[in-house]
Formats: C-alpha cells, sequence, structure tokens
C-alpha cells in the first residue's frame, strides 16, 4: 500500500463552503479580481503551503487563507468574516468532523487574521494554520 499526504487544500475548500454558503470558496484567486468588484460576495481563499513528512503516516500541512470583503475604507465585512473563519480553522474540533484528515490543530502555526495591503479597492485579511494531518492509503 502507498501513503500520500492528503488533499487538504481541497477538503478545506469543501469545509468552509459549508460553514459560509454566502461566500465564494475557492484555492484560486481571481486573474481578473479588480474587474470583479466590488464583489458581491466575500471571497475566501485557501491555499496549501505543503510542510514535512513526519512519520509514515503523519504530515505537516501550513495553510494560508486570503479573506476579501468591503472596501478599503469599509474593512469591517472582511474583520468580521476572517474572525469568523479563523475561529472555525482553529477550532480544535476540526480533528472530530467526518472525514476530516486533520488529527491535530498546530496553535503555534495559528497566525492572524492580519492586513494585507492590496492594490485593489478591496479589504484583504490573511490568516494561517497548521494542522498534522494522517496520510491517505492507496
Amino acid at each position: 500500500m502507498t501513503y500520500t499526504r492528503p488533499d487538504i487544500e481541497l477538503w478545506l475548500t469543501g469545509y468552509l463552503r459549508g460553514k459560509f454558503p454566502h461566500c465564494t470558496v475557492t484555492n484560486k484567486e481571481p486573474p481578473d479580481l479588480g474587474r470583479l468588484l466590488p464583489l458581491t460576495k466575500p471571497l475566501i481563499v485557501v491555499r496549501d503551503d505543503s510542510g514535512p513528512r513526519l512519520d509514515f503516516m503523519l504530515f505537516q500541512n501550513a495553510v494560508g487563507v486570503s479573506v476579501l470583503a468591503g472596501t478599503k475604507a469599509n474593512d469591517k465585512p472582511a474583520n468580521d468574516l476572517a474572525r469568523e473563519v479563523a475561529a472555525v480553522l482553529f477550532d480544535d474540533g476540526i480533528t472530530g468532523i467526518e472525514q476530516s484528515p486533520v488529527t491535530r490543530v498546530e496553535w503555534d502555526g495559528c497566525n492572524g487574521p492580519y492586513a494585507v495591503d492590496e492594490s485593489s479597492d478591496v479589504a484583504r485579511r490573511y490568516m494561517t494554520v497548521e494542522y498534522i494531518t494522517a496520510a491517505v492509503g492507496y
């Protein structure tokens, strides 16, 4: 049997879609973001930054998440949503969700959300989360 790293990006985008149905959740930021402004729905972008294999069955996964909403002058929607997203992603309960590949949340890898400069007129908040995930067998 071969064991591989789970697709944490795919799993998290599906999980966040269920938690935030009023948002667009994706793993790719639209290349034409500026033309889509103002956003009709907040945007959550999940990016897997990978990490080392810890042993035969466990992997470390660093994940970056951007939340885009509101405008630079009205950043409250982005701030509020980003705090909610962080609360969901940083919660140890994520390990007990059906089909979750997450076995542990690494608290010292949970950072943000914090403001990020954005050239377009949208408020961007960014956070990182680190998980230990279980291998998938094939």
